[in-house]
């Protein structure tokens, strides 16, 4: 569902305000100085100020997932240069919108819901590296390339800190995501050859599994949290493509159902869930769509 244009503007306003003053030394009251929105106004969109930091962030990751899947666009999904090009934009959108800097107050709060958040995004980006190695290096290297999705972020990470500590040239970001890329897929070829791992991919079901048991208990506000942690679940854990297809259309009808709650057909949303459940039989896909359907029953 598109943001209203004024929700929008408070959302870049408290961007800037986080930017300039840090998270934890923004006041609502500010924020509303700078929006020119009433605290009635602010209520309706948040509940809380985490709720707006996490709604600066996925809007800003939505608009990069946008982003990503348009360069894929009528190309092959092998593509080195494409995969270079779709981690450039991550690490420009980071940079552009001073990701890294609010991130890093994140984690010396001790707040659970930003931590939570925080590592949901880091589980949702690797499993993204994942996939798109997969892509590139094909699916019977699957044992080897969580590993090296984790290493990949490692690298990059590094790599961009230790050459920005060169103050006398510009930190050419494709050049070190080039860099770091052909290394990865050298060292995938390398430990699929010596059947060396260290993590299996089944943790990343885990992983995405247990985001979706953090939000159960959450706001239904946090309903969407749940659906994307089950569409990302489903990509992993069926490989057959038309079935994959199927369970994620079936996955979005539930979605738009939510947009307009008072108009949802309910029985057919719950023979979307009901379809979903006898289908498949992963046990950490079935889990997190026994939690959707709890927390739509709890929006009655």
């Amino acid at each position: 569902m598109k943001m209203n244009n004024r929700k929008k503007h408070v959302l870049n306003k408290a961007h800037e305000l986080f930017i300039e003053k840090g998270f934890q030394a923004t006041s609502i009251q500010e924020i509303l100085d700078s929006s020119g929105i009433s605290k009635g106004t602010f209520y309706n969109y948040f509940s809380s100020k985490n709720e707006l930091l996490i709604s600066i962030f996925k809007e800003i990751y939505s608009e990069l997932g946008e982003k990503r899947k348009n360069l894929m666009l009528g190309q092959d999904k092998t593509s080195t240069a494409i995969f270079i090009q779709q981690i450039e934009l991550l690490i420009n959108t980071n940079n552009q919108y001073k990701i890294i800097s609010l991130f890093e107050e994140i984690l010396f709060t001790n707040d659970p819901e930003l931590k939570q958040f925080l590592n949901r995004r880091r589980v949702q980006e690797i499993n993204w590296l994942y996939n798109r190695l997969m892509d590139i290096c094909g699916i019977d290297k699957k044992p080897y390339l969580l590993d090296c999705a984790v290493m990949l972020t490692g690298n990059l990470h590094n790599l961009i800190y230790f050459y920005s500590l060169d103050k006398q040239r510009h930190t050419d970001v494709h050049k070190i995501v080039q860099y770091s890329v052909n290394r990865i897929i050298g060292m995938v070829e390398d430990v699929s050859k010596k059947g060396e791992r260290l993590l299996s991919p089944d943790l990343l079901l885990k992983w995405l599994s247990d985001s979706a048991e953090n939000d159960r208990h959450t706001d239904s506000k946090n309903i969407a949290c749940v659906i994307e942690s089950l569409k990302l679940m489903i990509k992993n854990s069926v490989q057959n493509v038309e079935e994959q297809k199927k369970y994620e259309e079936l996955v979005e009808f539930v979605e738009e159902e939510l947009v307009e709650p008072e108009n949802r057909r309910r029985h057919l949303v719950q023979m979307a869930i009901g379809e979903l459940k006898a289908s498949i039989s992963d046990s950490e896909c079935h889990k997190a769509i026994c939690i959707l359907e709890d927390k739509l029953k709890k929006m009655e």
